[in-house]
């Protein structure tokens, strides 16, 4: 796929309140997009939103969205249309986590809501936003996780979810061949942010020492860069391709990981 310009360009972002989400969308803003920016956290949103008119860019658009409820990415879909008057970029960010043991959560409310805003949203707000996406020749951006690929345990419902998109953006990519939509899957590994649920998991002696995270700020970078030159997929940092690449290498990691994990408190 070739460049893609981000001056003037209508951009939607969901879960910009905090984290990569609302670095993307300032990063995005600095080099000149129009956006919009979605979260359920809406005083969040409103901060992330005067920051970037401070920082000399347009203020984004605010949407208050709860993607965990059904139907919520279609009205999202309609509401950034109507105000930015299409889309040209679309980064479907917004996550739930969940710490929880499979057994003890199953398919309850809790695991429905996190699948519902890891996977179905960002696969509706697509659908819907398609049509503008192929007139304006742009993209999708599908943002997963590395521990699609490392199976701990606690975190198996966020890890399903993430692989399952991953799966779908790479059908997806195939799909829309010949469109002039590019679809790129944005992979971070370990980032510094709020929600980063490794630091939840109950640890028998402590967390296990890891590489240091990157900053969401490293992450964003990543990603609009990645958007601009029309990639298909982006790994932040590097180190976590070996996962993706080498699938045992993922399993390995896990099984090194579970005798560290209090799996009955989980």
């Amino acid at each position: 796929m070739g460049r893609i310009s981000l001056a003037g360009a209508p951009v939607l972002v969901t879960g910009a309140s905090s984290g990569i989400g609302r670095a993307v969308a300032a990063e995005l803003a600095a080099r000149g997009a129009r956006l919009a920016i979605a979260a359920r956290r809406t005083a969040l949103l409103e901060e992330a939103a005067d920051a970037i008119a401070a920082a000399g860019a347009p203020r984004p658009v605010v949407l208050a969205a709860d993607l965990a409820r059904p139907g919520a990415a279609d009205a999202l879909a309609r509401d950034a249309l109507a105000a930015l008057g299409g889309v040209r970029v679309l980064v479907n960010n917004a996550g739930a986590g969940l710490v929880a043991a499979q057994g003890e959560a199953g398919d309850g409310a809790e695991a429905r809501a996190l699948f519902e805003t890891n996977f179905w949203a960002p696969l509706a707000l697509t659908r819907r936003l398609l049509p503008a996406l192929r007139a304006e020749r742009g993209t999708v951006v599908n943002v997963t996780s590395s521990l699609q690929a490392v199976p701990v345990p606690l975190l198996g419902h966020y890890g399903a979810s993430k692989a399952a998109l991953a799966h779908a953006t790479r059908t997806l990519r195939h799909e829309l061949a010949g469109t002039g939509v590019t679809v790129l899957e944005a992979v971070p590994g370990a980032t510094d942010t709020a929600a980063r649920d490794i630091d939840l998991l109950p640890w028998r002696d402590g967390p296990m020492r890891t590489p240091p995270p990157v900053s969401p700020e490293s992450a964003a970078r990543a990603v609009v860069t990645a958007i601009e030159k029309g990639r298909r997929r982006r790994v932040h940092p590097r180190l976590s391709l070996l996962p993706l690449e080498l699938p045992a290498a993922g399993r390995a990691v896990a099984a090194l990981v579970t005798p560290r994990i209090d799996t009955a408190r989980g």
